[in-house]
C-alpha cells in the first residue's frame, strides 16, 4: 500500500519530468547548482548534529581550506570530511546494489580523524539523546544491517522510490550501527538512494531539525508515513531549486504578500501552510515564495473535501 501522500507525489513526479525533459544540463549550470547545495548539505547536515560553524564558515572551509578561530578541531574536521563523502556516494550510483563495504567506506570517510572506531560497526550499547528509543544491542548489528541492506536491494515490498529512501534512512537510524556519526552517513545513504533513482541530492535543512525529529520518532513507533513525507518534500524543496536556476518553469512563484491577495487567506496561514508541506515553496532569502495557482488548487481541494 502506497504510505507517500498522492498529491505530493503527483507534485514531485511532474515537477521531476520537468528536470529530466531538459537534460543534460547545462554544466556551468550544474556547477553552479551542486556547489550551493553541497555547502548547504554539509552546513545543515553537520548543524542538525550540534556543529556550530555558520553557513560561511562552512564554506570557507570548504573552498579556502581555513579554521575557523574558537571553533573546536573536530568541527572543522566534520566539515573537511564531507567532500569527500559526498564524491563517494555519487560513484555508488553505478553500482548494481548497495553493500556493507559501502556503508563503511562512507563512515570511514566522513568520521576520519574523529573517532577511533571509524568504519566499524559499534563493539558496545549505545543510548540516543532526546529519545526513549534504545538500539538494538552490539551483536545483532551486523545482522540486522545485512537484513536492511538485502531488503533495500531486493525491494520485495516494493515500495515507491521516495518511500525506499526514506524507509533507509530510518532503518539505518533505527539500527544505529556505529558508535557516533549515524545521523550523517543516514543523510548521505538517503541520498545514496536519491541519486540511483534520477533525483537530485537533497538537503535536509538544519530549521527543519524538530520535524525531521519527531517523524523519525513516529516512524520509530510504526508510523513510517510521516517520515516519507517529511523526506519527500525535501525532495520536492530541491527539485524546485533545480528548477528556478535553470529556467523558467517557476518564474510564477512571488512573495506570499502578494500572493494571498484576492484569496481568502491571510499571509501567516499561507505561511504555516508552506512549513507544513501542505503548499509548496522556495525560502528566497528570509522570506518564502509562492504561486498563486497552488493556493487556488488548495483552495479548490478544500471546497471538494466540503463538498464530499
Amino acid at each position: 500500500m502506497t504510505i507517500l501522500n498522492t498529491e505530493l507525489h503527483h507534485r514531485i513526479l511532474e515537477k521531476k519530468k520537468k528536470l529530466d525533459a531538459i537534460r543534460p544540463l547545462p554544466s556551468s549550470t550544474v556547477r553552479k547548482i551542486q556547489q550551493q547545495l553541497q555547502i548547504e548539505y554539509i552546513y545543515n547536515s553537520n548543524a542538525i548534529e550540534g556543529n556550530t560553524l555558520t553557513l560561511r564558515e562552512t564554506q570557507l572551509v570548504i573552498e579556502e581550506g581555513m579554521t575557523v578561530g574558537g571553533k573546536p578541531l573536530r568541527e572543522i574536521l566534520e566539515v573537511r570530511n564531507h567532500p569527500q563523502a559526498i564524491e563517494y556516494i555519487e560513484t555508488l550510483t553505478k553500482k548494481e546494489k548497495l553493500g556493507e563495504h559501502d556503508i563503511f567506506t562512507i563512515h570511514q570517510i566522513i568520521m576520519k580523524d574523529i573517532i577511533d572506531d571509524a568504519g566499524r560497526y559499534r563493539s558496545g550499547d549505545v543510548r540516543i539523546t532526546g529519545t526513549d528509543y534504545i538500539p538494538p544491542p552490539a551483536h545483532d548489528v551486523p545482522f540486522l544491517m545485512e537484513s536492511m541492506l538485502d531488503r533495500y536491494n531486493r525491494n520485495s515490498d516494493e515500495l515507491l522510490p521516495l518511500e525506499l529512501t526514506a524507509w533507509l534512512h530510518h532503518d539505518f537510524v533505527h539500527t544505529h550501527p556505529f558508535s557516533d556519526g549515524n545521523g550523517r552517513v543516514a543523510r548521505l545513504l538517503m541520498n545514496v538512494a536519491l541519486l540511483r533513482s534520477g533525483y537530485p541530492m537533497t538537503v535536509i535543512r538544519r530549521v527543519d531539525r524538530k520535524s525531521y525529529y519527531e517523524a523519525l520518532h513516529r516512524a520509530d513507533k510504526g508510523n513510517l508515513s510521516s517520515f516519507v513525507n517529511f523526506v519527500a518534500s525535501a525532495v520536492e524543496q530541491t527539485l524546485d531549486l533545480y528548477l528556478r536556476v535553470i529556467g523558467p518553469a517557476n518564474d510564477s512563484l512571488i512573495p506570499i504578500s502578494e500572493a494571498v491577495k484576492g484569496s481568502r487567506y491571510s499571509q501567516e496561514y499561507i505561511s504555516l501552510l508552506v512549513r507544513k508541506r501542505k503548499i509548496p515553496g522556495i525560502k528566497s532569502g528570509r522570506n518564502w515564495k509562492v504561486s498563486k495557482d497552488m493556493i487556488q488548487r488548495y483552495t479548490e481541494q478544500l471546497d471538494k473535501k466540503g463538498q464530499e
